[in-house]
C-alpha cells in the first residue's frame, strides 16, 4: 500500500491513534520483508484467505508514512512499562475509506510485534507449544471476523494486548489471564472462602474452537496455578480462577440439561452474590458472536438458525424479550 487515502475521517483515526504526536518511550516495529511477514502470519495462524490481502496492505515508513507512523505509536503503547490497560486504551477500528489496509491495521500491529512479544516468552520459560496455542488467538479472531462480517479483517485488538503483554496464555482448553480481583466485583461483601479484593487471580476464558468437555476443563485448571508460579515467580501465586462470561448465567440451566458441558461448567464456579453495584452486564451481543459469529447490535434474530439445542435456546429466550447476562463467578484452583 502507498500513502493512506486523505479525509477526515482517517485524520481524526490517525490522531486518536497518537500517529501525529509525541511516542510514548517503547520499542519501535521493524519493517519486514514478505518472507519474514509470510511466516509471522503463519506463528500467528493467520487463516490462508487473509494472508495475501495482509502481505498486500503492510504498511511501509517509505511508501506509507502515516500508516507506519500510528503503528509505530500503537507499538510503543503495546510494550511500554507503564501503559495503559486494555479497557483504558483507545484503539478504535479503522475508518471504511482505508479499505483492507484498515481492516488489517491491527493484524499488522500484532505481526510486527511479534518478535517482542516472543523474547518476552522466551525469557519467562514459557513452553514454545503454549506460546504457539496463545498467539493462535489472532488468527481464530481473524476468521470470526469472516463470519461476522463476510470479508476479511481484525477488530479485537485490545483483547489481542493481553495475549502479547504476556498476562494471558492458553493452557489446553482455556485461556488464563493474570489479573487482580476488583475491590467492588460483582458487588457485595466478599466471602471468607473466595478471593479477597485486590487479590491476584487467574481470570478464564473460553476459546470458541471446541466442545467445553469437563475433562479439558479439568486438566487446563489443574495445570494453571503451577505453570504461573514456574514462569512468574515474582508474582504472587493465584489461589483462585474467575470468570466473567454468558456461560455463567443460571438462566441457561432452564434451557440445557444437566449434563450438557455448558451446565457442568458454570457448575464449578461460585457467582457472586447480586446486589447493590453488582457487575453482571447484558451480554445479549457476547452470546449472539460466540454461538453464531454475528457482529455487535445484530436485532433480526428470524435469520439466524436454530439447529442446535443452545441455538434454540439463546435465540427463544431473546424472542420473549428477556436478556442475557454476564455474570462473574470464582473457584479455588487445584
Amino acid at each position: 500500500m502507498t500513502s493512506s487515502p486523505a479525509s477526515p475521517e482517517v485524520d481524526t483515526w490517525l490522531s486518536t491513534l497518537g500517529g501525529r504526536g509525541a511516542a510514548p518511550a517503547g520499542p519501535d516495529p521493524v519493517p519486514v520483508s514478505p518472507d519474514e511477514a509470510a511466516r509471522r502470519l503463519r506463528l500467528l495462524a493467520v487463516p490462508a484467505e487473509d494472508r495475501a490481502p495482509v502481505l498486500a496492505t503492510l504498511p511501509d515508513p517509505v511508501r506509507s508514512p502515516a500508516l507506519w507512523e500510528a503503528l509505530r505509536h500503537c507499538h510503543r503503547t503495546l510494550f511500554a512499562e507503564s501503559g495503559p490497560a486494555p479497557r483504558d486504551t483507545v484503539w478504535p477500528d479503522a475508518p471504511a475509506r482505508l479499505g483492507a489496509a484498515g481492516r488489517y491495521f491491527y493484524v499488522h500491529l500484532y505481526l510486527l510485534a511479534l518478535p517482542t512479544a516472543l523474547e518476552r516468552q522466551r525469557r519467562l520459560g514459557v513452553p514454545e507449544t503454549v506460546v504457539a496455542a496463545t498467539f493462535a488467538d489472532v488468527g481464530a479472531k481473524a476468521a470470526t471476523y469472516r463470519l461476522a462480517h463476510g470479508t476479511g479483517g481484525f477488530d479485537r485488538q485490545l483483547w489481542a494486548m493481553r495475549h502479547f503483554r504476556g498476562t494471558l496464555h492458553r493452557l489446553g482448553r482455556l485461556q488464563f489471564e493474570r489479573t487482580t480481583r476488583p475491590a467492588a466485583a460483582s458487588g457485595g461483601a466478599p466471602r471468607r472462602d473466595g478471593p479477597a479484593p485486590g487479590e491476584t487471580v487467574l481470570d478464564v476464558h473460553i476459546p470458541e474452537d471446541g466442545p467445553l468437555t469437563p475433562g479439558a476443563c479439568d486438566a487446563s485448571l489443574r495445570s494453571a496455578r503451577a505453570f504461573h508460579d514456574r514462569h512468574f515467580a515474582a508474582a504472587p501465586t493465584a489461589r483462585f480462577a474467575t470468570c466473567s462470561s454468558w456461560l455463567l448465567d443460571d438462566q441457561i440451566a432452564a434451557y440445557l440439561p444437566p449434563y450438557s458441558n455448558i451446565v457442568r461448567f458454570q457448575r464449578r464456579f461460585t457467582r457472586y452474590a447480586d446486589g447493590p453495584g453488582a457487575e453482571r452486564p447484558v451480554a445479549d451481543d457476547d452470546i449472539l458472536q460466540f454461538v453464531f459469529h454475528t457482529p455487535p447490535g445484530t436485532t433480526d434474530l428470524g435469520r439466524l438458525p436454530r439447529h442446535t439445542t443452545l441455538q434454540r435456546a439463546v435465540l427463544h429466550h431473546l424472542d420473549t424479550g428477556a436478556h442475557w447476562y454476564r455474570p462473574t463467578g470464582w473457584t479455588r484452583l487445584p
